[in-house]
């Protein structure tokens, strides 16, 4: 990679911005998980941050792709070197996306992405299904027709926690493959970097798992 490649981009200001940029991920949880009043607001709100992210968050994966290795999100200098890890497929027409990453993260890169694809139907149902019943429940709240917020809530943590935490079993069990398509938004991975991500997905999984076990055994009577 040549000095005026890895000039192109502040690794400070990138970093920074990357945090910034992964806040509006939990920022959007708590919106929909605490739903705090008025719900119907929060909803909105909530919805509008998760689909807005994207146009920030693609164009910083655009722009940093080239300089940071999308495994550990350090940037690439003399002694960090960049090589292709995986080729990405993307929706429609686009040209597969090349995942960059150091020579000693090539290997986890490519059995992560492998198991998303690998795994990507079930993936994206475990995420989908409590999504969908929460964002209904919401909906419905809002209008004036029930409540099942709660239940919904706690559905949605138990599933969301144990389909992030499979997920989070790529790096360790996937075959590695050099092309593969992502179950997941791949741009939220470019913001901390993949090993950040899962380990936050891991330890905020493990405890909605326990709050949303607790509240279904509490519920069957056990």
């Amino acid at each position: 990679m040549t000095e005026r490649s890895r000039s192109s981009v502040d690794p400070g200001r990138a970093t920074l911005l990357g945090i910034l940029l992964f806040l509006f991920i939990p920022l959007v949880l708590y919106l929909f998980v605490a739903h705090p009043a008025p719900v119907g607001g929060s909803l909105v709100a909530g919805i509008a941050f998760m689909a807005g992210h994207r146009f920030l968050a693609r164009p910083y994966m655009l722009a940093t792709r080239p300089h940071k290795c999308i495994w550990c999100n350090r940037f690439f200098d003399g002694r960090r070197s960049a090589e292709l890890a995986v080729e990405l497929a993307q929706a429609g027409a686009l040209p597969p996306l090349e995942l960059l990453a150091c020579a000693a993260h090539v290997e986890p890169t490519r059995r992560f992405f492998g198991f998303l694809d690998r795994a990507r139907l079930p993936l994206r149902l475990g995420i989908g299904l409590p999504l969908g019943l929460l964002l209904g429940s919401l909906v419905a709240f809002a209008a004036g027709f029930g409540d099942r917020t709660e239940s919904a809530t706690q559905l949605f943590r138990l599933g969301i926690g144990l389909t992030v935490n499979f997920a989070a079993l790529g790096p360790w069990l996937g075959a590695p493959r050099e092309r593969s398509r992502a179950a997941f938004p791949v741009h939220n991975f470019y913001l901390l970097g993949s090993r950040a991500i899962l380990w936050i997905f891991r330890l905020v999984g493990v405890v909605w798992i326990v709050a949303g076990a607790r509240y279904w055994l509490a519920y069957a009577g056990l």
